[in-house]
């Protein structure tokens, strides 16, 4: 077959691929869109929701600020493993806290204290006190998602417990009546650990960034398609 014949062949080949690509480079570009969306909500809800409540509220809501009174809850804290801040491993530190509700309640609930860095040596865990008295702290409610985890880790019943997802119906197991939502501090109440979490882990702009490039791409393909369509129809006038 001459290079001639073959021509026509590897234009149509083009065309056919370029039409399938065509609907997904939209869908992605309307995908990321929608993720700027939901994104900004999440900001909206989470720059709007100031309220200091002195209470755990019945219903779980995500950004709510709370200011509580109690204990830590003794004999164990978890480590969130795999958390790294500025390049460096380290791990959250989260423990059970007894909050004291009005009308003498008190509900448990866990509390991100924050980030700590780990030893280069995977054996030795971080040296973290407690205090024994009654704390204030102040923070905001967050729901952890759900865990996605293909194989079991094994949890010690007691002390430095080093678990790699917030599973919270197998610490409710733990702790009966635990409160569905963790509270991360927003200021530290140790001062070896670092607080500050990111909203969202990429910006409403970077999506919409994305979503500029793929329909970009789109047009690109779109105006290829129509310049080998009508070359073809040139050839054959």
């Amino acid at each position: 077959m001459s290079k001639v014949q073959r021509l026509p062949l590897s234009k149509w080949a083009i065309l056919t691929l370029t039409v399938l690509l065509i609907p997904l480079l939209l869908w992605l570009g309307v995908w990321q869109l929608q993720r700027a969306a939901e994104k900004q909500q999440l900001l909206d809800r989470w720059n709007s929701a100031r309220t200091n409540l002195t209470a755990l509220p019945e219903s779980v809501t995500d950004s709510v600020s709370v200011q509580l009174s109690g204990r830590f809850v003794p004999g164990v804290i978890y480590l969130l493993d795999n958390r790294t801040r500025e390049g460096r491993a380290g791990y959250e530190v989260v423990v059970p806290f007894k909050a004291e509700q009005s009308m003498q309640e008190v509900r448990l609930v866990l509390v991100n204290l924050g980030w700590i860095a780990a030893s280069q040596y995977r054996e030795q865990l971080p040296d973290i006190d407690l205090p024994q008295e009654i704390v204030s702290l102040s923070g905001r409610l967050v729901t952890p998602s759900a865990p996605l985890q293909l194989l079991p880790d094994t949890w010690p019943q007691s002390g430095l417990v080093r678990i790699q997802q917030l599973d919270m119906v197998r610490l409710a197991r733990r702790h009966p009546g635990l409160y569905p939502a963790v509270i991360r501090l927003e200021k530290p109440l140790l001062p070896e650990l670092r607080v500050g979490w990111p909203v969202v882990t990429m910006l409403p702009e970077r999506h919409i960034g994305y979503a500029v490039q793929w329909f970009g791409l789109a047009l690109v393909l779109m105006g290829g398609c129509g310049w080998l369509i009508w070359h073809r129809k040139q050839e054959v006038l």
